[in-house]
């Protein structure tokens, strides 16, 4: 599937005191979730009736074309429950003194509020193990980019308060810009001005958005997908300057205007990491087919 992108494979250590779990939206490839022991929480896609725990054989190219094809029926993604984070966190636990659960944006999802009352039944249950339930602040590309980064930190043998130290300063590293395909359902959990949802569906505006401390911020509305990829390349480039960055470039179904873009960064840009995905349906069932989503992580 295009979400299981190739990852760097840094060495795995062997001492750890702390693991990190994530939630779904991380986008971790079983390749890594594997070598690196990194449990996940599912989160549930939801079409109209039809449910689906999210795994790496749920095809998110699919669930997208079903939800441009109907569009009166709603796809939205649920967050893991506290029962499931609780599993997760068990998975976790063996061999380590601390467990930190990184979620997608508490702001968006309730991932976080799960993870917290997960965190506290844990305790309730084993006393000695350190619990830490952290924001990440951010959504999909960004959070993949911040769970591995926080895969590696603890792979160095650091303790838990050293870990989150590292996912802080990490956090002010990364960068997120999209353009959406429309704004039909973006609005459901961004706050777009209604006169700019009425302005996309009179002149198809592709709107580009970033994501910082839990918002989208509308910074351009080109009238095209080319203007858009435009604009969005000149701010990545205002950004970074000559500095090196890691990138995951993001699509709802649109692989190939996906690998151009990320061709285009890499010769723009010092790209020292450059993966491709799908959206995850947390946001890429909002966004609209053939949204684009670009992160960064200045290094």
């Amino acid at each position: 599937m295009a979400r299981h992108f190739d990852e760097t494979n840094p060495v795995t250590g062997l001492d750890r005191r702390v693991a990190i779990a994530v939630d779904s939206c991380a986008l971790l490839s079983p390749e890594f979730v594997d070598v690196h022991n990194v449990p996940v929480a599912p989160m549930c896609i939801n079409i109209g009736d039809d449910s689906f725990i999210d795994n790496p054989d749920l095809n998110y190219s699919d669930l997208y074309r079903r939800s441009a094809r109907e569009p009166e029926i709603r796809g939205w993604a649920s967050a893991p429950v506290p029962t499931e984070w609780l599993e997760t966190i068990k998975n976790a636990s063996p061999n380590v003194e601390s467990v930190i659960c990184l979620t997608v944006s508490a702001g968006l999802s309730a991932s976080y509020d799960s993870a917290r009352v997960a965190a506290e039944m844990s305790r309730t249950e084993n006393k000695e193990l350190d619990v830490r339930v952290v924001d990440s602040g951010t959504i999909s590309g960004a959070l993949h980019l911040l769970a591995t980064e926080s895969v590696r930190a603890t792979e160095q043998g650091l303790d838990a308060d050293a870990v989150i130290a590292h996912i802080e300063l990490t956090k002010s590293s990364l960068q997120t810009i999209a353009t959406l395909d429309n704004l039909h359902r973006i609005h459901h959990i961004a706050n777009i001005p209604r006169t700019l949802i009425n302005l996309a569906h009179a002149v198809n505006v592709k709107p580009v958005v970033t994501f910082d401390i839990d918002e989208f911020r509308v910074v351009a509305k080109p009238l095209s997908m080319r203007s858009a990829i435009r604009r969005m390349l000149r701010e990545i480039s205002g950004d970074l300057g000559t500095e090196t960055a890691r990138f995951i470039v993001l699509h709802v179904d649109a692989p190939e205007r996906a690998r151009s873009i990320a061709a285009q960064i890499r010769a723009r840009c010092d790209c020292e990491l450059m993966l491709i995905s799908d959206f995850h349906p947390f946001i890429g069932l909002y966004a609209g087919r053939g949204a684009i989503g670009i992160a960064w992580q200045k290094i």
